[in-house]
């Protein structure tokens, strides 16, 4: 476990506002250095898009339950505004998904994500928890970052170039 103190210490910290400071590949190149082979194969399982429910341990668990709790309460939200009836909220804060277009309803649930884990955090500050933690706040401030216009226009222009070519091989 005291290579677990090292890792967790040379980690930079993040922040909702910063910009993401190590890429996800570069943590795990890391993490497999420093962590057991178990306790590397389940971070390196880790995802934040990930919701359904799976056998897995420790605070990974406990974010599908919430990711999946998150996920329902949506599509029940949706069904009853295309049904055309009132659907009142269990346990997100309806002002997360009244207002705004769909990139801030988007950011505000991704925020609202971030806040669940960093509430989470106290207790772990260098076990297997604590990297699940941070990973899966790196893999928010990265989907975060995708949203930036310049990355969304270049993402956007990569596409059309590879349907253009594809649409040529096609034809030929």
């Amino acid at each position: 476990m005291d290579k677990y103190i090292y890792f967790a210490a040379e980690m930079p910290g993040l922040k909702w506002d910063s910009e993401q400071l190590i890429s996800e590949e570069n943590f795990l190149e890391e993490a497999e250095k420093w962590m057991t082979p178990a306790d590397y194969a389940s971070l390196s399982e880790t995802f934040v898009n990930r919701y359904e429910a799976q056998n897995k341990s420790g605070l990974y668990n406990d974010f599908l339950l919430f990711e999946n709790e998150v996920r329902t309460e949506l599509a029940e939200y949706r069904r009853a505004a295309k049904e055309g009836y009132e659907y009142k909220f269990l346990h997100l804060p309806m002002q997360l998904i009244k207002d705004g277009n769909p990139l801030d309803i988007e950011l505000k649930l991704m925020k609202y994500r971030w806040d669940w884990l960093e509430e989470r955090e106290f207790g772990h500050y260098s076990d297997s928890d604590f990297f699940v933690l941070y990973y899966l706040k790196l893999q928010l401030l990265q989907r975060v970052a995708s949203f930036k216009k310049e990355l969304g226009e270049e993402a956007f222009e990569k596409l059309i170039k590879q349907n253009l070519e594809n649409t040529d091989e096609a034809s030929s």
